[in-house]
């Protein structure tokens, strides 16, 4: 009995991921052709984030509150605190692996099958020299990119993984450790897979997959805090960074 009362609390969360994903999979092939959806394309793909919470509980009569989800910005002080730490920590090593991989990838005395990944993974590479060809240039229309990647892109998403799929996995595997404050375990682990996943199944690009570790960070903030605007903030900067590094490299 109770293993059958596991499954179904299960049900609802693996259920809504697979029938949103399949949404925001549809809307991304259609914006190939399709001009007006390939221009309301991540509009379309938030707001089916964004309600798809609030629709799963409706039909499965389990309530879900987006604020003790943590839609919110209390604790004012932590929250601020938990993203400056996680930017001072992450964001050295993200430009150390993002020297490293492509120094690797694009170099030119790298192997047949290196340069052919790159054709697929890397399309900077005709243009990366290294730290001798930096320049720093911001992206075009940074502001706008800046405002959609924190409305558009990270609070959507983070509403979703992190507010409420750990939600509902904490409902049946609570988390019992602690990592530097926070309770951490399978809600963390399952959610951050499902983040990967989720990307992956949208365009098949297997490199959407690595997202799952950036997703182990956000998840952790949310845990820490439990607010989702550390981990919004956190995730629209950190897109941001990589674009500026795209840009001047």
């Amino acid at each position: 009995m109770q293993d059958q009362k596991a499954s179904k609390g299960l049900v609802e969360p693996l259920v809504t991921f697979l029938v949103a994903t399949a949404l925001a999979a549809g809307l991304f092939w259609l914006a190939m052709g399709v001009g007006m959806v390939r221009d309301l394309l991540h509009g379309g793909i938030a707001v089916i984030f964004m309600l798809a919470p609030s629709y799963a509980a409706r039909l499965s009569r389990r309530p879900f509150d987006y604020r003790v989800a943590g839609l919110g910005m209390a604790p004012l002080g932590l929250n601020l605190r938990v993203l400056g730490i996680a930017l001072a920590l992450t964001w050295p090593l993200f430009l150390a692996g993002f020297l490293l991989y492509y120094g690797l990838l694009c170099s030119p005395g790298a192997l047949p099958w290196l340069h052919r990944l790159a054709q697929i993974l890397s399309p900077i590479c005709p243009a990366y020299q290294g730290l001798a060809g930096f320049s720093l240039r911001l992206p075009s229309g940074f502001f706008m990119l800046a405002v959609t990647q924190v409305l558009v892109v990270a609070l959507p998403e983070e509403i979703f993984f992190r507010g409420y799929l750990i939600s509902r996995l904490e409902e049946r595997w609570p988390s019992r450790r602690r990592l530097w404050g926070a309770p951490v375990g399978w809600s963390l682990l399952g959610s951050s897979l499902l983040f990967g996943l989720g990307h992956f199944l949208v365009d098949f690009q297997p490199g959407r997959l690595a997202v799952f570790f950036p997703a182990l960070v956000f998840g952790w903030m949310r845990q820490r805090t439990g607010s989702l605007a550390p981990a919004t903030l956190f995730h629209a900067l950190c897109n941001l960074f990589s674009e500026t590094l795209h840009e001047s490299f």
